[in-house]
């Protein structure tokens, strides 16, 4: 018997041990702020099974009264323990429905009954323990172990619903191990001369080895039995004490098992943050890989803009592939660019994209007049909705239509802009912005890039207006040499043939009719001189100036002209397929010293033929157009002479935009003229499309 008593103590000395160095463990669980009273119930349920062991051994009979209170003291406190535990486990863990806040009300009747019921036992003719044992486990110990084991039972169906099995199962033993608490600790009672404890039809006498080995007392019992010490004897043969000590030990196995939960749990948990902290990194590589996507195409969107302003396109067409690039890496609804007028007073929409249409404005009297875009205009600072702005803030910021239903009288109802000022040398000429009427904000990173391509926007105005200026400079230019050529035929003819007429009306006095046809001969020559010279000069600026026409098809046509006013016979061999990949101050440059040498043909070479051949070639990996031209005519002799002057200005040409020119020719065996002009690179020239991934 001491010996059960002992194991019954360790036990529950063992689960206390347990739940206590489970709370010292980290982690913030339900079931850990339950933990101080499971190791309470265990240290003090320890304490009491070892007092019944001294008792039991009868080795401190001097001391048998005062333990003797004590293991009331310490029953009662492991039964409030237990209870409190109990409830615990039952409400706090996972909360009761709504429905239970009745079942105080409800029990308050029986719960009433049973206290006056066991009061009432106090005062029959039995030992005062016998009553306080037998009401301790009926109304502590059996409602905690029951409401521990329907906790414990709670969390196993809650778990297995969850599908963590393996929680569940621990939570099942420890539910099951306190229902059989239940019966053994609170249902089972010493026997006593009232219900519901077992009454027997013969008389003996207890020694009750609680109260000391020689205290006696005679009991009378009635004809019925219940659930009491002797009646698991007769039942089961093992004594109570037995059953006790298994119940603790059952109790201590699987509730230190159910303490597992913790490991799993935190298992489960660093499981749950491994997964989170891979997805974490999955979604930053995905993150990295769609930013270092999206700034490749935004780099070859810029690259390639690059290109066309290189290129020297026109800047319309420059402007329309930068809205429409734009609506392709940013998915906007709207994309536009607005300029300032002259007087800088008001913007007017230049260009514009949107799911319809991609085109320019061609009258510039669409007026922009978006309160942002004001501001961004008057500050030169980049403004993005955050999504909380009022709806003034989009008022008039999108134009035509976009959908039947987005459309307004002012235009798209928007959610979400961002507007970048264009700025050259500091001084800011009109925006750049994005309109988006669905959800979604435009980014930081969308900001970034927006003004990048505003940079762009801005280069491709700039060199717009380079353009016209060199379109200009070469219209001055040319017409600079057509004066000279005018000053040194046309204006010398008219002043010889001033001049001549005077000398006519001298011979007409004078009668010398002989001489006067001389004279009208020589004025007939330089008259049709002039008509020449009046001609080319014409011809020249035709095919100078005409923009509209390819090159092959310009030098066709004047050879074509020039063969019919000079009636020299030309061929064209023009072996280039596709583009030149000239820029277009070398193709004016080259018309130009076509011209120049024809000229020089006309006048000073007396050529029946005149071959011009225009191939593609590739020198040192670099491509050249060469441009050749040979006539059949008398040749001439390199000097200092004036038909020099006309070499150097062809030689100049060439080498004004980085090409070379040489000149072979021998007295009486023509003479060959070799222009070589250098291709645009074709990383410069080739017009490629911004690839979307």
């Amino acid at each position: 018997m001491i010996v059960l008593y002992f194991l019954y103590g360790l036990a529950f000395e063992g689960l206390g041990l347990a739940a206590y160095l489970q709370l010292r463990r980290e982690g913030n669980f339900p079931l850990k702020n339950e933990l101080p009273w499971l190791a309470a119930f265990g240290f003090v349920g320890g304490a009491a099974g070892w007092v019944d062991m001294f008792l039991a051994s009868g080795s401190l009979l001097d001391y048998a009264e005062i333990l003797s209170v004590l293991r009331v003291t310490l029953h009662l406190m492991t039964g409030l323990l237990l209870l409190r535990f109990g409830w615990g486990i039952f409400n706090n863990l996972n909360p009761l429905p709504a429905w239970s806040i009745f079942i105080p009300g409800i029990l308050m009747v029986p719960i009433a009954f049973v206290i006056t019921y066991a009061a009432t036992t106090f005062i029959t003719p039995s030992p005062l323990e016998i009553p306080i044992e037998i009401w301790t486990r009926y109304l502590l110990y059996l409602p905690g172990s029951l409401l521990a084991g329907g906790g414990f039972l709670r969390q196993w169906y809650i778990q297995r619903r969850l599908e963590m099995y393996d929680v569940s199962n621990l939570m099942l033993g420890a539910g099951l191990a306190f229902l059989f608490e239940a019966v053994v600790v609170g249902l089972i009672v010493p026997a006593a001369p009232h219900s519901p404890v077992s009454y027997y039809t013969y008389d003996r006498v207890v020694s009750n080895a609680f109260i000391g080995e020689n205290a006696s007392e005679t009991f009378s019992y009635g004809l019925s039995s219940g659930l009491d010490y002797q009646s698991v004897l007769n039942t089961t043969g093992l004594p109570i004490e037995i059953w006790r000590m298994f119940s603790a030990v059952i109790v201590t196995f699987f509730v230190v098992k159910a303490l597992d939960v913790f490991e799993a749990i935190r298992k489960r948990q660093l499981l749950a943050l491994q997964a989170e902290m891979d997805d974490a990194q999955h979604a930053a590589f995905e993150a990295q890989i769609i930013a270092r996507r999206t700034a490749e195409s935004w780099m070859n969107a810029l690259v390639s803009i690059s290109r066309r302003i290189a290129e020297l396109e026109h800047v319309d067409d420059i402007l329309l592939y930068i809205v429409l690039t734009v609506r392709q890496l940013l998915h906007p609804d709207f994309v536009g660019v607005a300029i300032l007028d002259q007087e800088s007073a008001a913007l007017e929409l230049k260009c514009y994209s949107n799911e319809k249409n991609t085109d320019v404005v061609a009258n510039l009297s669409v007026k922009v007049t978006n309160i942002q875009a004001q501001n961004v205009i008057r500050n030169s600072r980049s403004f993005r909705s955050q999504g909380d702005e009022a709806d003034e803030t989009f008022e008039g910021i999108c134009f035509f239509e976009i959908t039947p239903v987005d459309v307004g009288e002012t235009g798209a109802r928007s959610k979400a802009i961002a507007i970048v000022p264009l700025k050259l040398e500091n001084t800011t000429i009109g925006i750049l912005w994005v309109a988006r009427c669905g959800n979604g904000q435009f980014s930081e990173t969308d900001l970034f890039w927006l003004e990048s391509t505003a940079d762009q926007v801005v280069i491709a105005i700039q060199h717009g207006l380079m353009t016209s200026q060199l379109q200009s400079l070469s219209i001055i230019e040319e017409r600079g040499r057509i004066a000279r050529e005018m000053h040194d035929g046309l204006a010398q003819v008219l002043g010889y043939l001033n001049l001549q007429v005077q000398t006519l009306g001298s011979l007409l006095n004078q009668g010398k009719s002989e001489k006067l046809r001389d004279e009208l001969s020589q004025m007939r020559q330089a008259i049709s001189v002039a008509n020449a010279d009046v001609r080319e000069n014409i011809l020249s600026l035709r095919t100078t100036l005409a923009d509209e026409k390819s090159l092959a098809i310009a030098v066709e046509e004047y050879l074509t002209e020039f063969g019919i006013q000079t009636n020299i016979k030309t061929k064209l061999s023009f072996q280039v397929s596709g583009e030149l990949n000239l820029s277009s101050v070398a193709e004016v440059q080259l018309v130009c010293i076509l011209q120049e040498a024809l000229t020089n043909v006309r006048k000073h070479a007396r050529a029946h033929l005149v071959e011009v051949t225009v191939i593609k070639e590739v020198i040192d990996h670099s491509e050249y157009i060469r441009l050749q031209i040979i006539d059949d005519g008398v040749g001439f002799v390199l000097t200092g002479s004036r038909r020099n002057f006309g070499l150097r200005t062809m030689r100049e040409r060439a080498e004004g935009v980085g090409g070379t020119l040489s000149i072979a020719s021998d007295a009486g065996s023509g003479a060959q003229i070799d222009c070589r002009l250098p291709c645009l690179s074709h990383e410069k020239f080739q017009k490629q499309s911004v690839v979307i991934p």
